[in-house]
C-alpha cells in the first residue's frame, strides 16, 4: 500500500520546486511518520500545493486545522514525510485515497491516525 508512493519528503523541508508542475495537478497523497513508518493520512486533492502548502502548513482552512494543529502544536512537522501520486482527474484522486483507506483498515483494522473519515 505505502509502497504504491515511491518518494518520501520531510514536511520540514518541502519547496514547491520538490513539486512536478510546482503541484498544480490533482493528487492522492499519504503523510507518515517518519520515525515508525506509520501511515498518519491519506488525503486527495484537485491542487496539491493549495491543500499543503496553504492548508496543512499555513493552516487555512477551518476544516483542516486539525493536521495543521498536530504538525505544529503537537511538534510532528520534524517527523512527517509526504510522498504523492499524480492522478489524471479529481474523480481519479478520489478512487484511490478510497482504496488506499480500504487496504490500510483491511490491513491494520483501523483507519489511519489522523483520518477523519473509514
Amino acid at each position: 500500500m505505502s509502497e504504491s508512493f515511491e518518494r518520501w519528503i520531510a514536511l520540514r523541508r518541502l519547496s514547491v520546486a520538490d513539486l512536478p508542475k510546482y503541484g498544480e495537478f490533482p493528487a492522492v497523497y499519504a503523510m507518515r511518520n517518519s520515525a515508525t513508518g506509520e501511515i498518519l493520512k491519506f488525503g486527495k486533492s484537485s491542487w496539491l500545493r493549495t491543500r499543503i502548502f496553504g492548508q496543512y502548513l499555513g493552516g487555512y482552512d477551518g476544516k483542516r486545522r486539525r493536521t495543521h494543529r498536530e504538525l505544529f502544536e503537537n511538534q510532528m512537522i520534524d517527523r512527517v514525510e509526504l510522498a504523492w501520486v499524480e492522478t489524471k482527474d479529481d474523480a481519479e484522486a478520489c478512487r484511490k485515497e478510497k482504496e488506499f483507506r480500504e487496504a490500510y483498515k483491511k490491513a491494520n483494522g483501523k483507519r489511519p491516525k489522523w483520518d477523519l473519515r473509514d
